[in-house]
């Protein structure tokens, strides 16, 4: 009997043994699956991670490109504004500057050179030369020296001085007016003052 209780125990220990290395097997297992897990979980969220941070540094380069391209844009048109009210400044004081020249003697006599070049391209008569009103004063002076029968007429359009003449019969216009010669200037005056706006 002894023998069969010795057996049982042998028997139980046995059992007991392979249970006790299957539980250990089995807790092995489970411990290297959460290693792995846990593993996975820490690579996918550095991954995660690295993905957004990534994201966040391309959204904030495309953010300061945008802000860079914005002030750039606003300092070129706060410059050409600029240019444009220097360019203004500049015209006015030299519009100024003619109209206080057309109060001088010396205005009479440019106004008969510009005169005295009519003649050339409007030769036939019906020729109408346009002057301001302030320049009336000269019309006897300007038909003398024109030469041929012409028609004087007071223009509003011309606000500094000097002539307009044309003739309908032949289709020519001779623009000598210190306006059209100022306006002229303003292309030169863009290309030359310096004020780019690169």
């Amino acid at each position: 009997m002894a023998n069969n209780e010795e057996k049982i125990n042998k028997f139980n220990l046995a059992i007991n043994h392979y249970a006790e290395e299957q539980r250990k097997k089995i807790e092995q297992e489970i411990a290297e699956f959460k290693q792995k897990e846990l593993e996975d979980a820490e690579v996918e969220a550095l991954t995660e991670a690295y993905r957004l941070i990534h994201k966040e540094m391309s959204e904030m380069r495309n953010g300061i490109a945008k802000e860079m391209a914005r002030r750039e844009m606003d300092g070129r048109r706060e410059l050409l504004e600029q240019r444009k009210r220097i360019t203004a400044e500049v015209f006015e004081k030299a519009k100024q500057q003619l109209i206080q020249f057309t109060e001088k003697e010396e205005y009479a006599a440019l106004l008969q050179k510009f005169t005295a070049k009519l003649p050339a391209k409007l030769h036939r008569p019906g020729t109408v030369i346009e002057i301001r009103q302030e320049d009336e004063k000269y019309e006897e002076m300007i038909k003398s020296t024109f030469g041929s029968d012409c028609t004087i007429k007071v223009e509003p359009g011309i606000k500094i001085g000097g002539i307009r003449a044309y003739n309908s019969e032949i289709g020519i216009l001779a623009d000598e007016t210190l306006d059209s010669m100022l306006e002229d200037q303003r292309e030169w005056f863009e290309e030359n003052s310096g004020m780019t706006v690169v």
